[in-house]
């Protein structure tokens, strides 16, 4: 009840006399509040981000109501769009660490709003409605590493709506940006306040008898019950609806069945045929829908067949192989197209006789040591080119010591060059002059002009039996002619 005022007849009553009432009236709704601790958001004021588009406002939704600690009604009709870019001050709320937040708070407080202006007895403007209405204020907390920073103390006379995290650079507020875990929800009366009376009950024993601690003893066995740590339900307690091969009407019952019909061995009823397998596509073989018993059946029969099989048991691209020395490939029909293939190449360095072996080879004056066909070829060839290039032939045969081919003038004489032994053969041949300045491409070994060519060897640097031939030509023709030299000695 209210504290009262007993106005009197023909009583002279002040302004202040005539606010005492209502603030009497007023204090005792906020003691009553304060008693049984009635305060909190009752309904709306719900924040989400700023619909359409995101920016540095949330959205609260309305109606809102609620009541502050003192029991005063705050009340908004319409949708709220509250700006977090500044606190209530002005001061802009944005962090300056990219490796720190502020948290900030959001908080609905009391407000009357004051209206129709009159003037009274002594000529002053009074406003003479003073409704209920709200304010809207946003409090940032100090900025602090993230994960540290602390969020905004409760204020006594104000009801927190919401928590707003704020990072560096941040250009939105989205809703996982909010957090409502500390929100002052209204609470109608605190559990340990409203008694009951526990002496009928027989599944739950709380520690006193207040709705606050039953609910504690209800929490703490269902707890139990549903995490399997105590109260829990026997397996013939449980309801089963039989179904299937499974009879029994019980979940003990139910398992015992299973476990007993799929581990079974009877020939006939084995616990594979009470497993179904769906249907396995598959060349040459595949497996219709069926039972695992079926289907084992079946492969066990096609594996039977293939391991007796005496021939197109397996394509040589299904038989895997190890890759070895310079074969790479992995399966039998590949590594067969490598060797095909490597045989034939005639590739440098990598031919198909680099990759053929074979042993050393004894011979005088030449050897082959062992190695790869290649390497024994190309040590033959050089062999070879060396008997060649050298002295190291029969005597039977000619070898040539100079080959020479000069342009002479017309009565030309020229030195062709000095040769270390006299010549037992010497051929001349003459080629006309084009116009281009190269001879032509006919040689005449015996020409129109044969004739009027000379040659001669005259011996130079002669010491005892020792001595040096030169090889000259004379063109004596009028003509200016290629005149090609060459000297054989027999070896």
């Amino acid at each position: 009840m209210a504290d009262r005022l007993d106005y009197y007849f023909r009583q002279k009553v002040t302004e202040a006399e005539l606010d005492l009432g209502f603030e009497l009236l007023e204090k005792a709704d906020h003691n009553l509040a304060a008693d049984i601790g009635v305060y909190g958001v009752v309904s709306g004021a719900v924040p989400t981000q700023h619909a359409p588009i995101a920016d540095l406002t949330i959205d609260l939704s309305a109606p809102g109501r609620a009541y502050d600690q003192l029991g005063q009604r705050v009340f908004f009709g319409t949708g709220q769009t509250v700006n977090l870019s500044v606190d209530s001050t002005g001061i802009p709320t944005e962090v300056s660490n990219s490796s720190q937040e502020r948290w900030l708070g959001v908080f609905l407080r009391f407000k009357r709003l004051l209206s129709d202006p009159r003037t009274d007895g002594n000529s002053q403007q009074v406003l003479f409605r003073r409704d209920e209405s709200f304010e809207l204020v946003v409090r940032q907390g100090p900025q602090a590493a993230i994960g540290a920073a602390p969020k905004v103390p409760l204020v006594d006379d104000e009801l927190l709506v919401c928590d707003v995290r704020r990072r560096a650079g941040q250009l939105q507020i989205l809703n996982a940006d909010i957090n409502v875990a500390r929100r002052q929800a209204f609470v109608f009366a605190h559990g340990d306040a409203v008694q009951v009376l526990s002496g009928l009950w027989t599944a739950i024993s709380a520690a006193s008898n207040t709705v606050q601690a039953a609910l504690d003893s209800v929490d703490q066995l269902l707890a139990g019950h549903f995490g399997a740590t105590s109260h829990r339900h026997k397996a013939q307690d449980v309801d089963y609806t039989p179904h299937g091969f499974v009879a029994a009407a019980n979940v003990k019952g139910a398992i015992d069945e299973l476990v007993d019909d799929l581990s079974s061995t009877a020939q006939g009823s084995p616990g594979a045929a009470r497993v179904g397998a769906d249907a396995v596509a598959g060349t040459p073989h595949a497996l219709p829908l069926g039972s695992v018993d079926g289907q084992l059946s079946q492969t066990l029969a096609w594996l039977n067949a293939h391991e007796g099989a005496a021939a197109n048991a397996h394509a040589a691209s299904a038989i895997s192989a190890t890759p070895h020395s310079f074969v790479a490939a992995t399966s039998v029909q590949a590594q067969l197209q490598e060797l095909a293939t490597d045989l034939q190449s005639q590739a440098n360095p990598a031919s198909g006789a680099s990759v053929v072996g074979n042993d050393a080879l004894a011979g005088s004056p030449y050897a082959l040591t062992a190695g790869s066909v290649r390497d024994q070829i190309r040590a033959d060839a050089q062999h070879l080119n060396t008997h060649a290039g050298s002295g190291d032939h029969d005597a039977r045969y000619l070898r040539e010591v100079i080959r020479l081919s000069d342009k002479l003038a017309a009565g030309e004489s020229k030195k062709y060059g000095t040769i270390d032994d006299y010549p037992h053969v010497a051929v001349l041949a003459y080629n006309y002059v084009a116009s281009n300045g190269w001879p032509e491409a006919t040689s005449y070994l015996q020409g129109a002009l044969s004739s009027q060519l000379r040659c001669w060897i005259t011996k130079v640097n002669q010491s005892g039996n020792n001595y040096d031939c030169e090889v000259w030509v004379q063109n004596q023709s009028s003509y200016q002619l290629f005149v090609t030299v060459g000297a054989y000695r027999v070896a």
